[in-house]
């Protein structure tokens, strides 16, 4: 049985008594090689079956690395199995993250990690000194294998009408692609065919809430039953918060697509089929991108809720993407402890610390400006010359696009095959930084200021 040698310090102390170079730039880094050789290897002939441009295998490179689904290409009438299976692997990397899939390699080896690697692990993990991130990868890595081999064992039962590879190979890809919560599919229609289907909305769904709900948390919940004692084992407020967002989320998005499109036929006719589509909508939009009806055929209100599911996301320390539900939750319980009066962000019997509270806020802010700021550049990519009055520029269109690339989510109003070729460089550009987070893009473009002085104080009018 191989053997890792652990820190035995705390963590935290050995943070701050070491100076490090900013780690962020490792896993840049690493993103963007995984991204280049991924783009390099879809466009070997040996990878399609038509010549693509350099730019769309890009597009699809980055995609995948960055777990998002979006496609400017009808993924399995372009690439071949071999390059279906470099898509997979790219998704599989992509969805552990970089610094998971390399020092899991090293301790698969007998090595152990450097220290700047250890210090993503705790960010990606736990983002708590006081909890081993490597104990944590060896929980992650075997519940993940298991997970999708079982999620691969279903789908190979399921697509029964296939040849013994072909069904292999879409097993194990729609999975890995479910699981890391990518949203890439091997039909054209993605999920449009198995609307209905109870084993595949139930078992995608399934797979898509395992890989959102977030390492820490499963690890957790590995642990919750002590058998020797026959206790239950302390969950911590994090996990606690991340299982009551998930399940809000999930009830609150399937109650309000069913209020809102009742009388949509896309949804189905009978009560059934209508809960099925509104459920697999409400845990498919928040990260994976998978999708069982068009779009288009829903309203507007519901296409911006939708929107909205894709900006919130998943758990952190998961595959999936957008600002996280902890840090949504945390901005929404700040509003409300100051409604009443309070200086502190209270929740479940504990105080949170003001430095996490200001965290969710850098993050909450930055996430805004950059859909923002993306939105308002591919309008002009897009749409530069054209009046509203006269084109009806599809405003909704342009802003899904850019948060469902920013959340790294997947899902289109159908903008995703048209966009110009700056437009297709936009994206790519919006799922990589929303791959890395905003949390990661703050810690290394600014530096934190570091002063003991401070202005006078002058009031101004708000409100």
């Amino acid at each position: 049985m191989l053997r890792t040698r652990y820190i035995d310090k705390p963590f935290a102390d050995i943070v701050a008594k070491r100076k490090l170079k900013n780690p962020i730039y490792l896993v840049i880094f690493g993103y963007l090689m995984t991204i280049v050789i991924g783009t390099l290897l879809l466009s070997l002939p040996i990878s399609t079956k038509v010549p693509i441009r350099f730019i769309d295998a890009l597009f699809t490179s980055t995609s995948a690395v960055c777990v998002t689904g979006l496609s400017v290409l009808d993924i399995r009438a372009v690439f071949s199995d071999t390059g279906l299976w470099v898509i997979t692997f790219l998704m599989q990397v992509g969805g552990l993250g970089i610094m998971t899939f390399s020092t899991a390699l090293l301790l698969i080896s007998g090595m152990r990690p450097g220290f700047n690697q250890q210090v993503m692990l705790q960010e990606n993990f736990t983002q708590d000194g006081r909890i081993d991130s490597v104990k944590v990868l060896w929980a992650v890595i075997p519940f993940t294998l298991l997970i999708e081999a079982f999620g691969a064992i279903i789908f190979f039962l399921e697509f029964s009408d296939l040849s013994i590879g072909t069904r292999i190979l879409y097993a194990v890809f729609h999975s890995v692609s479910s699981f890391c919560n990518v949203g890439f599919a091997p039909w054209a229609d993605s999920l449009v065919r198995f609307q209905f289907n109870p084993v595949m909305n139930i078992a995608t769904s399934l797979l898509i809430i395992a890989g959102g709900f977030g390492f820490l948390a499963i690890s957790e919940a590995r642990y919750l039953f002590n058998f020797k004692t026959r206790t239950i084992q302390r969950i911590s407020l994090h996990t606690k918060i991340a299982f009551f967002c998930t399940v809000i989320l999930i009830v609150a998005g399937t109650v309000s697509v069913l209020l809102m499109e009742w009388h949509t036929p896309a949804l189905g006719t009978t009560f059934i089929q209508k809960l099925t589509s509104a459920l697999f909508i409400s845990v498919s939009s928040r990260t994976a991108g998978f999708n069982t009806l068009n779009l288009l055929s829903l309203g507007g209100g519901t296409l911006f809720l939708i929107a909205i599911l894709m900006f919130v996301g998943a758990n952190p320390g998961s595959c999936g993407g957008g600002i996280k539900t902890t840090t949504a939750a945390l901005i929404a319980l700040l509003g409300f402890n100051r409604l009443l009066g309070r200086e502190k962000t209270q929740v479940l019997g504990r105080t949170i610390p003001e430095e996490t509270v200001d965290k969710a806020v850098r993050i909450f802010v930055v996430s805004i400006l950059i859909v923002v700021v993306f939105t308002i550049i591919l309008l002009q990519t897009e749409y530069s010359g054209t009046h509203y009055s006269s084109s009806n520029t599809p405003f909704l269109k342009v802003l899904f696009e850019v948060i469902s690339a920013y959340a790294t989510c997947g899902l289109s109003m159908g903008l995703t095959p048209e966009l110009t070729d700056a437009g297709r460089l936009i994206i790519c550009m919006v799922m990589f930084i929303g791959r890395l987070g905003a949390l990661f893009l703050i810690s290394a473009v600014i530096k934190k200021a570091d002063t003991g002085a401070w202005y006078a104080e002058e009031n101004i009018m708000v409100g």
